[in-house]
């Protein structure tokens, strides 16, 4: 099986070999997905063997890959001993594309991976970086020292937190204003 997916990102005059140079390597990778939690990573000639715990399944499993980078064919995420072959990350007509290449069916393979949703975490946090606005900085800064550094259950309690701050401050300005309006 071979999959296309267009990650709907403008890249028009970036030299993406550098940018996922400087971006990537095999544990910020794996952090990117949302599911998973990195129990074990070791790093050889051959490639990177990871103990993971996905914690939307509650499984843990072993994952052998390597993560090459080129100049021609972008980053590619090439998996050993595993139903998932590849997935390439290029450039195609300045836009950023992922092929998936593998011997299960397309459903098996977004099951057990959460592919589609791991494609998309590469793809904002490299908006972070293609972008350089103060709110990209900000964000980008939070994903570098905070977010990739948590378990995805930390991550949800963050995010859970945020979300309620953000409320309590809505209501706290509505109250205000609510105040100087009717006094």
């Amino acid at each position: 099986m071979l999959k296309e997916y267009d990650l709907a990102l403008d890249l028009k005059g970036r030299e993406i070999f550098r940018l996922f140079k400087r971006l990537f390597d095999a544990e910020k990778l794996l952090h990117l997905h949302p599911h998973w939690f990195i129990e074990e990573i070791k790093e050889d000639r051959e490639g990177v063997k990871t103990r993971i715990k996905d914690h939307a399944t509650e499984t843990h499993f072993n994952i052998r890959f390597a993560l090459v980078i080129s100049e021609l064919s972008g980053m590619s995420l090439d998996f050993k001993n595993e139903s998932l072959h590849n997935i390439t990350l290029f450039n195609k007509n300045g836009r950023l594309y992922a092929s998936v290449s593998g011997e299960t069916s397309e459903q098996e393979l977004d099951q057990h991976y959460s592919l589609s949703l791991w494609l998309r975490s590469i793809r904002e946090y490299i908006r972070l970086f293609i972008k350089t606005t103060p709110n990209t900085l900000f964000f980008r800064f939070i994903m570098d020292h905070a977010v990739l550094k948590m378990n995805p259950s930390q991550r949800k309690i963050s995010l859970m937190i945020l979300r309620f701050t953000a409320l309590e401050i809505l209501v706290i300005v509505l109250i205000v204003i609510g105040y100087v309006i009717f006094m």
